[in-house]
């Protein structure tokens, strides 16, 4: 639009009441539910929606988080991972402000538990469906960092998932 030789930058919003995108459907779900689950942990409920969703959407944009529900459908619990290159791992392992740029959630090898968060219990089951899942899509090795409250880097491990049966089994590297 042109009034008297000017532009007029008016921008014109055509809003809808439902997305159709199943896209953004799932990513908006998926979100959803972990920023659900991060509200009722102490750790995580004082962070920002501009935190939670620079650690959340690339994880659920390179499908690499899982949500987990409880028997009321209730979600209870997330995790994501990032298969990191060696630059990657050595900032993970040396930096406590450490970041990934969503580029990097997928470019190496090795497999690292970014963000573990089950804030009613249920660890040692969340950590099963997690090995059996890893198992089932062929990772054979996934590391983690736990960090302290200043967030420098107080244990790291690294399992070995190696399948013995249909339930599979873990070991400490």
């Amino acid at each position: 639009m042109v009034i008297c030789g000017v532009v007029s930058l008016k921008k014109i919003f055509d809003f809808k009441l439902s997305c159709k995108n199943s896209v953004v459907i799932n990513k908006a779900q998926l979100l959803g539910f972990a920023c659900l689950v991060a509200s009722m942990s102490i750790r995580y409920s004082c962070l920002s929606i501009r935190t939670l969703r620079f650690w959340l959407c690339p994880a659920i944009d390179h499908e690499q988080i899982l949500i987990f529900f409880d028997k009321s459908s209730r979600p209870i619990g997330y995790v994501t991972w990032a298969h990191l290159a060696e630059d990657s791992e050595e900032r993970l392992l040396k930096h406590r402000d450490f970041t990934i740029h969503p580029s990097e959630w997928n470019e190496g090898g090795r497999t690292w538990i970014i963000d573990f968060c089950v804030p009613f219990g249920g660890v040692k089951e969340a950590v099963r469906i997690l090995k059996n899942y890893f198992q089932d899509e062929n990772i054979k090795t996934v590391c983690w960092a736990r960090r302290n409250e200043d967030y420098m880097i107080r244990k790291v491990g690294c399992y070995q998932l190696f399948r013995r049966s249909r339930i599979g089994s873990a070991k400490l590297c």
